[in-house]
Formats: C-alpha cells, sequence, structure tokens
C-alpha cells in the first residue's frame, strides 16, 4: 500500500456543504481529522487548535490555501459526512493493512455519550490477529444489537472465521447468518434464554462423572493467578431435539478462577457453538472475546476519552466513533514495544513521527 495515499480511500466521498463561500479543501478537513486524533486530539475545538499550532508542517502535506479551518468549519464538514459513505472508506482501509488471516472475530457493543437523553449505541467487530476495528454499526433508535448485528455481518467476509459473541446475540437468526457465511461461532449463553441456559448448566452441573473433552490453562504476573477450565461434549442431541439452533455441535462450561492477595473468585460461563468439540480452541475463542473490552472498548474510553465525548449531532457522533478506530488500527500496527498512549504523545510533540505513522502504510 506504499504507493497509495490516504486521500485515495476518501475519493467516494461527497462534501455536502455549500458551495457557496468554501475556503477549505473537503479531503484536507477529513486528513486532518484522522492526523489529530491520532496526536491525541478529542474534541472538534482540539482539532483546530491543531490546525492552527501545526499550519505550516500540514500544509507542506494538506491542500490548505486559507491556513487553518476553524473548528465550526470542521464540525460543519463532520456533521455533513455521510457516515455510511465514511464507513465504506475506514473498511477499505482496514482490509488494506489487515496483514494476517483473521481466525477469531469478535462482536460487541458499546454506548458513545453524544448528549444526555440520547446516547449513540454502536456495535464494532475486532479481529485479534490484526489488533484492528473490522467494522461497526449504528444501533437505530428503539431497536437493540439483536437488530444491529445481523447488518454488522453482512458486512463482513466471516467465511472461515470462528465468531465469538456476548449474550445479548446469542440467537437463532444470528447464529444461522454465521453458518449461512460459512463461519463458525462461539456464543455465550445467560439467562435471555433461561430453558436453554439451564438445560446446558444441568449437564455440566456434576463434574465428576463428566466424559467429554477438556482443557486447561493457567497463567500468572502482577501478583494475579487465572486458571481456566473448558469442558466440552457432543452429546447434544436433547439440546437440538428441544431448542433446534443452526449449526450446533458442541456445548461448553468454562470454569474461570481468578487469585489476587489470597482472595479466589470462581465463575462458570456457558457456551454453544458450531465447532466440533475441542476444548482447547473453544477455551481460546471464550477467551479471545474478551480482547474486544480490554483492546477496543477500554483504549477507546481510557485514551480516546470516548466516554467523555459528547457531540449531539448524530453524524458528527458517529463519524467522530469512526475517526477513533481509524486512528487506533493505525496505532496499533506500530506499537511494537510502546503503549499507544506513548505513541499519541510521540505524535502530538513531532510532526514528523506523527507522519512516520502514516507512511509506514501509505505515503502522506
Amino acid at each position: 500500500m506504499q504507493n497509495k495515499s490516504i486521500n485515495d480511500f476518501f475519493e467516494g466521498l461527497t462534501d455536502s456543504r455549500s458551495a457557496r463561500n468554501q475556503r477549505h479543501p473537503f479531503l484536507s478537513i477529513i486528513t486532518l481529522g484522522i492526523l489529530a486524533v491520532i496526536a491525541g486530539i478529542d474534541s472538534f475545538s482540539g482539532i483546530g487548535d491543531f490546525a492552527e499550532a501545526h499550519l505550516e508542517e500540514l500544509s507542506r502535506v494538506l491542500d490548505l490555501p486559507n491556513g487553518a479551518p476553524s473548528h465550526d468549519t470542521i464540525r460543519r464538514v463532520f456533521d455533513l459526512l455521510d457516515p455510511v459513505a465514511f464507513h465504506q472508506c475506514f473498511m477499505d482501509f482496514t482490509r488494506a493493512i489487515a496483514q494476517q488471516q483473521s481466525q477469531f472475530i469478535a462482536i460487541d457493543g458499546k454506548e458513545v455519550c453524544n448528549g444526555p437523553l440520547n446516547p449513540l449505541r454502536l456495535v464494532s467487530a475486532w479481529c485479534s490477529a490484526n489488533q484492528v476495528t473490522l467494522a461497526q454499526t449504528k444501533v437505530h433508535d428503539k431497536s437493540n444489537e439483536i437488530t444491529a448485528i445481523p447488518e454488522l455481518l453482512k458486512l463482513l467476509d466471516l467465511s472461515g472465521t470462528i465468531v465469538t459473541i456476548d449474550a445479548m446475540g446469542c440467537q437463532k437468526d444470528i447464529a444461522k447468518a454465521i453458518i449461512d457465511q460459512e463461519a463458525d461461532y462461539v456464543l455465550a449463553l445467560k439467562d435471555n434464554h433461561k430453558t436453554l441456559c439451564e438445560d446446558v448448566a444441568a449437564y455440566f452441573n456434576d463434574l465428576k462423572l463428566f466424559d467429554g473433552y477438556y482443557w486447561q490453562e493457567l497463567d500468572k504476573g502482577h501478583g494475579r493467578i487465572e486458571q481456566r477450565e473448558c469442558y466440552v461434549t457432543d452429546a447434544i442431541d436433547y439440546v437440538q431435539q428441544h431448542h433446534s439452533w443452526s449449526g450446533l455441535r458442541s456445548i461448553a462450561l468454562v470454569i474461570a478462577k481468578r487469585t489476587i492477595k489470597d482472595k479466589t473468585t470462581t465463575e462458570r460461563r456457558y457456551y454453544i457453538s458450531s465447532l466440533p468439540p475441542n476444548a482447547e480452541l473453544i477455551a481460546r475463542a471464550a477467551r479471545m472475546h474478551w480482547e474486544i473490552e480490554n483492546k477496543l472498548h477500554w483504549r477507546l474510553d481510557v485514551i480516546f476519552n470516548e466516554d467523555k465525548a459528547c457531540i449531539r449531532n448524530e453524524n458528527a457522533a458517529e463519524n467522530m466513533a469512526l475517526l477513533r478506530k481509524w486512528a487506533l488500527n493505525l496505532l496499533t500496527q506500530h506499537k511494537g514495544k510502546s503503549s499507544i498512549k506513548s505513541l499519541q504523545r510521540k505524535a502530538s510533540m513531532s510532526f514528523k513521527f506523527l507522519l512516520s505513522l502514516l507512511n509506514q502504510v501509505f505515503h502522506a
């Protein structure tokens, strides 16, 4: 991708501003937004300040014939920018930087503050192999993740992957959609499917009588000991007879024990899966799902201040959420031994370093 410019990804976007009195090129403002968010800027007023502070350097790589755009101009561009079209640009970019074949794809939702009465809810797809967000979709008003997840799945090439979703997405239509795309699923079970959860739990009630597949792993570090045990069986005739899930081949129990300072907590989690009864693989899939919380949602909140964002225009809020994911995908490709926060700090101090983050995947 070294022969491709970042602006090449935006060629399909339409500038919806009035042609009258336009002083700042549309694509320059979009690229400016990405550069600023990479450097840790978390608001439109901050992007305006960033543009003023780095105007000389920015003018060498962007078309800014009338100086730095104001924060009002920047906000107006992202207010009017079509989130669907911008998301397609994001997906094209993400496919271009993905270097490894995806095995696990985690699906999960997150709320973004864009006003006290109307929070924006987004569902994202996370690829553990590349440590990138693959796509996002909005949960529409008077709806929920159950209706948004199938829309997100349609955007992805799932063939040959293992899709993990928490209990909210444990739905028959979603399982079928995954199977129809020639992928597998590992779906968490809770009381939203009370009878099914009780039937699966009953099978694992007496582990002394368990006759199936087993896997155990132990992690130690930072004063913490974590032990995970996974019990899996393909003895699912009763479950299928009474519940009938598309592609179902196994059920699983994961027992997670965590010891910190001599205090141990234990949690039992139940799963249904289209995978054969491979305890090690299902345990890994269940564990990988938590990466979307720890490596995406946590970073968005703590590093990018997403939980404190308050953008009332819905288009702008959705586009800004995508800018954060775009920046995080880029920073993750460069991470090495440095933290994301450290890379942001360097990018804010050195415009040369900021451009190098782009140059590693395409020429700026």
